[in-house]
């Protein structure tokens, strides 16, 4: 099994390499005619198409650089497929911001279509994303469900260690500013800035499918990973009762969501108040109605093992 999986690895890296070789040429024409067409620079798209096509170029001809496995880019094929997973994020996150650019010109022109630049930006951008697909798609399933996995250990580990983050913060080894969490959006804001060392596409305050008429957000969404990531911020022991009940609403619309396998709760009780912390933690992991995997940690963290009371 392990030779299939790098022989899957090295045939994808070839692929994109070879790619990316084809369209080498068209990457210096559309920068050539990025650098000269001097009158859009006043358009409001064209920093982002200025920042976009140098970026995809050079990110894509150092993608492929070095293909060797192991080597100095890719350790192993299970490596392979969460950097293919990381640049298909990217790369998607420019399409959406080249599309969001056409759709204001668009309207506040009154044109049938997008700017020349802008299209073809975003044509270059969806070439990557249906390379990756192609290759992904003949991924061995073992390495896909390692980097599934692989990206669920992350923000297990994240979480874990989420407390002792916030405490780092609370003091400068030089007098400079600290952090203090106070509520749910500071730990929002310190959360999602520890994601984003690990991964690319983090999209915040996604809309879930409306069930029974109404609808709700989660705090973030790997859409790459199909995973779902919700914070709680514990004020007071009674706010237990309540918590239980949102993640219980929150498990019906997650799992309605086409787009989503897997949720992740985040509860952050700083002063330890919560009554019966690990049997909330116990109660709603496993698996649920659409979902294949749900976890609930309580941070500081308690150790499942150790209760076995219920929850009031």
């Amino acid at each position: 099994m392990e030779d299939e999986d790098l022989e899957w690895a090295k045939f994808a890296l070839d692929y994109l390499r070879k790619g990316r070789r084809s369209i080498h040429s068209d990457f210096n024409d559309l920068m050539n005619e990025l650098r000269e067409m001097s009158v859009a620079r006043r358009e409001p798209w064209y920093p982002l198409v200025k920042s976009i096509i140098p970026t995809l170029y050079h990110y894509s001809s150092e993608f492929t650089a070095d293909i060797r496995i192991p080597g100095e880019t890719f350790s192993s094929p299970r490596n392979v497929a969460e950097r293919l997973a990381e640049f298909r994020a990217f790369a998607v996150a420019m399409i959406t911001d080249l599309d969001h650019a056409s759709d204001e010109y668009i309207k506040s022109n009154k044109v049938d279509g997008p700017p020349f630049l802008v299209e073809q930006a975003r044509m270059r951008a969806q070439y990557f994303v249906d390379a990756v697909d192609f290759v992904s798609g003949k991924a061995p399933r073992e390495v896909t469900q390692d980097v599934q996995e692989s990206a669920f250990s992350i923000i297990e580990r994240i979480a874990l260690r989420f407390h002792e983050s916030v405490l780092a913060l609370r003091k400068h080894p030089h007098n400079g500013v600290t952090f203090d969490i106070k509520n749910e959006w500071d730990c929002q804001y310190v959360f999602r800035s520890i994601l984003a060392a690990y991964f690319t596409d983090i999209r915040g305050e996604e809309w879930n499918p409306s069930v029974a008429g109404s609808s709700t957000r989660c705090e973030f969404f790997l859409k790459s990973f199909r995973a779902m990531i919700e914070l709680k911020y514990v004020r007071k022991a009674e706010d237990q009762r309540k918590i239980k009940l949102e993640l219980a609403d929150d498990l019906i619309n997650y799992g309605r969501n086409p787009e989503v396998d897997k949720v992740f709760f985040l509860i952050y009780d700083p002063k330890t108040v919560l009554p019966y912390a690990v049997q909330l933690q116990k109660d709603f992991a496993g698996a649920a109605k659409g979902l294949s995997q749900v976890q609930v940690i309580v941070s500081p963290f308690r150790d499942t093992r150790e209760a076995t009371e219920d929850v009031q």
